[in-house]
């Protein structure tokens, strides 16, 4: 039997710093699941074109109260950590573009596993993804977990939810999700939204789940149904995660399946605004 270390899956976690709310459920959850993992801090004095243009000239004085509540941030996250007790590999802050400087970063640490938080809107009970959490899963080739105001973080995970197309381009969310699984000996659902399916991509699935002795089921949803939205909530309700692929071309490509909404790119709205546990995005 294939023996899969969780080590070796997820060692090194990357978590940008901001002002979020949600930091200490993400801290908690992360840490939870990976105390052993190496954590990495990383702060960006955004000077990305946007902002750029927002704020026409930046003075040294700006900039330098930017830098502050960057530092700020950083120890707050930093405190948050140790109190769990576990490895801070490297803190730092860098200017530049957020998503730039991140991605980069992420590739040079080799990092395995960015965590990523919504926020609420101010007045109304919405979740958003801001422009820098969105365009990092977009560009991103590093899983990124995403922690959601209604999330209910169960520890320990026992059951994973698995959208997908059944094509190849599903096929590395459906094996992490598998991989999970094994290590936190945990069942797979896999949901089927397709009417091409792959056939030998779902029978190496199948045949990878037993190698590893995971208990491994495919459901097979009928596309004619009118709530396919609802439903993959409430999926998102009884299980403990959820792992899905991010799609090659937008946001929401992989999940057109689930509603014509969804496939106008508001998987944000539709989904991580309504889901009961964290979600990991995967590209392709």
């Amino acid at each position: 039997m294939n023996q899969i270390n969780i080590n070796e899956l997820v060692s090194k976690i990357l978590i940008p710093t901001n002002k979020n709310p949600l930091v200490n459920k993400a801290v908690d959850y992360i840490t939870q699941l990976f105390p052993s993992a190496e954590y990495y801090i990383v702060g960006v004095v955004d000077l990305s074109a946007e902002s750029t243009l927002l704020y026409s000239s930046y003075s040294a004085e700006y900039l330098d109260v930017l830098e502050k509540l960057e530092e700020e941030a950083i120890t707050e996250l930093e405190e948050l950590l140790k109190k769990k007790n576990v490895k801070i590999k490297e803190k730092l802050i860098k200017r530049g573009s957020p998503v730039k400087v991140i991605l980069e970063y992420s590739k040079f640490r080799n990092i395995n596993l960015i965590v990523l938080q919504t926020s609420t809107k101010i007045g109304a009970e919405q979740v958003v993804l801001g422009h820098t959490a969105k365009s990092i899963i977009i560009r991103s080739k590093i899983p990124t977990l995403l922690i959601t105001p209604q999330s209910n973080n169960r520890i320990p995970i026992k059951t994973i939810v698995n959208p997908s197309s059944g094509s190849k381009y599903s096929f590395r969310a459906s094996i992490l999700s598998i991989n999970f699984a094994k290590i936190f000996d945990a069942s797979v659902k896999t949901l089927l939204f397709s009417k091409n399916v792959n056939e030998k991509v779902m029978e190496s699935l199948v045949e990878y789940a037993k190698s590893v002795n995971v208990k491994y089921e495919i459901d097979r949803i009928n596309l004619e149904n009118e709530k396919l939205v609802e439903s993959l909530i409430e999926e998102t309700d009884k299980n403990d995660i959820m792992i899905a692929s991010r799609g090659r071309k937008s946001l929401s490509y992989k999940f057109r399946y689930f509603s014509p909404e969804l496939a106008l790119g508001s998987l944000e709205r539709e989904v991580i605004s309504m889901s009961k546990c964290p979600i990991i995005l995967i590209n392709e």
